[in-house]
């Protein structure tokens, strides 16, 4: 079940990495570009990514938008983009099955997906605000659970 959570979960970080709002309003420039830090980040034990690139388009209390282009630890590539209310519901994503959720107010982010997997994420960002991080609790519907900090670098 274990590698049944990593599956699922590379499948699903490059929608959890996406940082919006994730800072009780804080909120990441429009149009910037975020990078993964692999020698920053900790996958824990569990699923891995060779890199992530996502562009933050939209970023406000009531609405996100962006795109991400990531390859997993397997070398499969993933190009995925969500776009919805920032209003802790659930709204769908492209290139993938699955949910999204955001509310700014809370700091947390929480996504969905087909085989059950609920992962949520509390996001931070650095006083200069060029480093962005992610921790990460990924939970099997069998109880398993995946922990992550997941580091980006702004590059554009």
């Amino acid at each position: 079940m274990l590698k049944r959570i990593s599956l699922a979960s590379v499948a699903l970080l490059a929608f959890t990495l996406v940082p919006f709002a994730f800072a009780a309003h804080t909120h990441l420039p429009a149009h910037s570009t975020w990078t993964l830090n692999v020698g920053e980040s900790d996958f824990g034990g569990g699923f891995s990514m060779k890199s992530d690139t996502f562009v933050l388009v939209t970023d406000t209390d009531k609405w996100g938008k962006w795109t991400d282009h990531m390859v997993d630890g397997n070398g499969k590539t993933w190009n995925t983009s969500w776009s919805g209310p920032e209003d802790g519901k659930p709204h769908p994503f492209t290139g993938m099955k699955g949910t999204y959720s955001t509310d700014p107010a809370t700091d947390v982010s929480v996504e969905t997906f087909p085989d059950g997997t609920v992962q949520t994420c509390d996001f931070s960002l650095s006083s200069d605000g060029k480093k962005f991080t992610n921790k990460c609790v990924a939970k099997s519907p069998d109880g398993k659970e995946a922990h992550q900090t997941i580091v980006y670098d702004r590059t554009k």
